[in-house]
């Protein structure tokens, strides 16, 4: 159908409703899965810090680890009709167009899991504190918080937040892009691929350090990356970073369209 190529707000609604009606049970489960596993991971790192020792700073070191390890894990998941032929046949016949497939798989693996897992980590690690705390008094630091932990680690300038941002946004898009592109083991071919590229990239410098001589060349001004100050080469790489997430969001455009054809 015509309609077909366009966005519709109406079939995107529907889209999301039969998808959690077909997964809800999925849902539940994983949810109550991830939740139990954070619950007695944070009670592990506790305990080996005897109580006494844990922080605020533990819990956002957890956090971190937490949440792009598994984010990478449930990125890598998108598409999952494309693991086998059949189920590719039904899910491209699906009464929604191209956008709307694309724009849910975003939605719901990356976007979606960026928004809900602070909160569902925030409320996992205040609740396992709360109840540590009952049984071990000496364990005071128990309450987390994202805002206390901005506080003791503040971040200044623009392109310095860009950065982080669209570093941590890569962890995401690549196996995001991976998922779209490959059939089986999407995460551990995209870490291939990935790591392939920035082997090839420092051999790349390595040689060209060795090429131009570069040993005794002293830089000045303390320049990186041959700009004139640190502000500069992190501005630089705060485009580049976004250049290479919009790519690789593309790239999972154009495979689905191809798929679609």
């Amino acid at each position: 159908m015509q309609t077909n190529y366009h966005f519709s707000i109406q079939r995107f609604i529907i889209l999301i409703k039969y998808s959690l009606r077909v997964n809800k049970k999925t849902v539940g489960i994983s949810l109550a899965g991830i939740s139990g596993i954070l619950f007695l991971l944070l009670l592990f790192f506790q305990k080996m810090s005897n109580f006494q020792f844990w922080s605020n700073q533990g819990y956002i070191g957890t956090f971190i680890f937490f949440f792009f390890s598994l984010g990478a894990l449930y990125s890598s998941s998108s598409f999952p009709a494309f693991r086998s032929k059949e189920k590719s046949i039904a899910y491209l016949t699906l009464p929604a167009s191209t956008s709307e497939k694309y724009f849910f798989e975003l939605l719901t693996r990356v976007i979606g899991y960026i928004i809900l897992m602070p909160l569902l980590f925030w409320v996992i690690a205040n609740i396992e504190g709360s109840i540590a705390h009952y049984y071990e008094p000496s364990f005071i630091n128990y309450k987390f918080s994202f805002k206390q932990a901005l506080i003791d680690n503040p971040i200044q300038g623009g392109w310095k937040k860009l950065a982080i941002i669209q570093s941590g946004l890569f962890v995401f898009i690549a196996a995001f892009a991976g998922a779209s592109h490959f059939k089986k083991s999407p995460l551990v071919k995209s870490l291939f691929m990935f790591s392939i590229i920035v082997i090839s990239y420092f051999l790349y410098i390595y040689l060209l350090h060795k090429g131009l001589n570069l040993d005794n060349y002293t830089v000045s001004n303390h320049r990186m990356l041959f700009f004139k100050s640190e502000k500069g080469s992190i501005a630089f790489f705060a485009i580049v970073a976004t250049i290479i997430n919009l790519s690789l969001l593309a790239i999972a455009w154009f495979r689905l369209k191809e798929r679609e054809v």
